[in-house]
């Protein structure tokens, strides 16, 4: 404890900000140690467990549902029982600091109007086919949204729960949930940030990301949400035609 004391000594209390931590199968002492650290600077914390995979200690206040409903579901359900207007979400797995936490909550509230904060990969180390994958969604991501889309489905990131809520008819209750929160941001026009982080090596476990069938459904939602907004307003016209 000492030891994180004054590891957190140069950063700032991070009340009014709830962290959602979405677990399915993850590390419980590990969750919980960052459970801890967050609550102690100040955050509301939510854990999410994902299908009731994990045995918490009675201490730990958290959420849990059965059956498994998905990575995005999860993170919907944290984000309704929030408290605040600010919301950071964090995978369960290790990868993410409590630091980095601090530092992005200091920035998001640094820049003007920003509704959505997204924690860059740049130190991610992957295989070279999904390396490629991810890079080409970017691209064509960034094709359809007019905007440059460095890291769009990052899994930290922070953004006003006012925004957010009135996407979530759209947004997508599987691994897309970031693509299609992303994309529906920035279509939409509100302002969006990068910040760079660092992704710490797993701890526990191994990625439920399927490569193959997870990429085709972001690729849905990158082009269904894309499309569907940016020619909302020619729909409402031609409706208007046939009154």
């Amino acid at each position: 404890m000492d030891e994180f004391i004054l590891r957190t000594q140069s950063f700032q209390e991070i009340e009014g900000l709830s962290v959602i931590i979405q677990c399915h199968k993850e590390d419980p002492k590990l969750v919980t140690e960052t459970y801890c650290e967050l609550r102690m600077l100040g955050a509301e914390v939510i854990i999410v467990d994902d299908g009731q995979t994990m045995d918490f200690d009675e201490s730990i206040d958290y959420h849990t549902y059965q059956p498994h409903m998905g990575y995005g579901y999860a993170i919907k359900e944290g984000i309704k029982k929030s408290s605040n207007q600010v919301i950071c979400t964090i995978d369960g797995d290790g990868q993410h600091s409590v630091q980095d936490v601090c530092k992005m909550y200091t920035v998001f509230n640094l820049i003007n109007d920003c509704k959505l904060l997204v924690g860059c990969r740049w130190n991610l180390n992957e295989t070279p086919h999904r390396w490629i994958g991810r890079k080409c969604l970017n691209f064509l991501a960034s094709c359809i949204a007019g905007h440059y889309l460095i890291d769009l489905n990052s899994g930290m990131r922070i953004f006003t729960k006012k925004e957010v809520i009135g996407y979530f008819p759209i947004l997508c209750d599987t691994f897309s949930f970031t693509t299609s929160l992303t994309m529906s941001m920035v279509t939409d026009r509100h302002k969006i940030a990068w910040f760079p982080i660092d992704v710490k090596p797993r701890k526990y476990g191994k990625s439920h990301v399927k490569v193959v069938k997870d990429g085709l459904i972001t690729l849905f939602y990158i082009v269904w949400i894309g499309l569907a907004l940016r020619t909302r307003k020619i729909r409402e016209w031609i409706r208007t035609l046939g009154q």
